[in-house]
């Protein structure tokens, strides 16, 4: 433990190890649990597979035809993607074969998720929600939901499957096709976040809030002000502090003891003005915050002490994708014009 407690007290710097170009839009950057392998899904199709220490392709899958929408590792080996053709797939990330195809439910499946476990792997297609074993057999077919599916994802604690879409949070059980409960809000749902406890859930709405549910009560409150539309979701390790974006400044609030009610959120300059921030991401185990925006500034802040930016770099366009590495010491990146760069902190 010695040596995170060294990397918590250093401030981090940003420092691109190696660059790569996929050629299209980067809609997805996956690391594998092992952290020896990157993924990097274009939004044309092609899924690059990188080795992590030194940025030489491993494969490129051939992903989906009209378009990739996303990508996920189970394992050190095995991923899956969806795409625009109504399709899942599920991909030897190492010999480049395909392993599975499964049939979404509509024409698009924009959403997916690995189990905590790996043992499920849910899948969203306009209103259709599926949920395949580990190699690609459906499992069940949940209830349509009354608009397109926003998010997915899985509880942190408790393990439940979690989908949002216009008016209201739905967590399902892998074992049953009714609901376990129902976090319902007239509004429209764009994006959810968990807290890593499990007991409080964020999401980010069409009308410039967001909303913080206590999961248990089903107890909610409203956030205002923002200058536009929240996709942008991000909690720390300790449940604490939840980031979010919808505008050109990151909003940091403090949820911890009594929630935010009340409290005034750390403000980040994370964009030029009129510009916005597009992607989010907290470290697994450290508290740093990474802030990527449409003017290709990426930084790294710590909120919980500061509102002072750490580190920073500028990419050539707008910044699409970042993801932490396993053991938080390296940030994979995609951007808008397909380039991929990893930085080490």
């Amino acid at each position: 433990m010695a040596g995170l407690n060294d990397f918590l007290k250093q401030p981090p710097r940003l420092s691109a190890r190696w660059r790569a170009d996929v050629g299209d839009h980067v809609i997805g950057v996956a690391w594998s649990p092992d952290g020896k392998l990157v993924a990097a899904a274009a939004i044309g199709g092609p899924i690059a597979v990188f080795d992590a220490n030194t940025g030489k392709p491993s494969v490129t899958l051939s992903g989906h035809d009209f378009g990739t929408m996303g990508v996920q590792f189970r394992d050190g080996k095995t991923l899956a993607s969806v795409g625009q053709d109504g399709k899942a797939r599920i991909w030897d990330a190492v010999s480049g074969e395909a392993i599975a195809t499964m049939d979404g439910g509509a024409a698009w499946v924009e959403h997916l998720a690995w189990s905590a476990k790996g043992d499920y792997l849910a899948t969203a297609a306009g209103k259709k929600l599926r949920l395949f074993d580990h190699a690609g057999n459906l499992v069940r077919e949940y209830p349509d939901q009354p608009a397109t599916i926003s998010g997915l994802s899985w509880r942190p604690v408790g393990g439940e499957l979690t989908s949002s879409c216009y008016g209201k949070v739905v967590t399902w059980s892998p074992n049953a096709d009714k609901p376990v409960k129902e976090l319902a809000w007239r509004g429209s749902v764009l994006s959810h976040a968990w807290a890593p406890s499990g007991k409080h859930l964020a999401t980010g709405d069409q009308d410039a809030t967001v909303h913080y549910w206590v999961y248990a009560t089903g107890h909610h409150l409203q956030m205002r002000g923002y200058p536009s539309k929240v996709r942008e979701l991000s909690w720390d390790t300790t449940s604490q502090w939840l980031a979010t974006g919808g505008g050109w400044m990151a909003s940091v609030w403090d949820c911890g003891g009594v929630g935010p009610e009340r409290r005034e959120p750390v403000m980040l300059d994370a964009q030029p003005e009129g510009e916005r921030v597009t992607v989010l991401a907290y470290q697994a185990v450290g508290p740093h915050l990474a802030t990527g925006g449409s003017d290709g500034k990426l930084a790294v802040w710590r909120p919980d002490k500061s509102p002072r930016v750490l580190s920073s770099a500028k990419l050539d366009a707008e910044v699409s994708r970042a993801a932490w590495s396993p053991g938080d010491t390296k940030l994979a990146v995609g951007t808008a014009r397909g380039e991929v760069v990893l930085f080490g902190v």
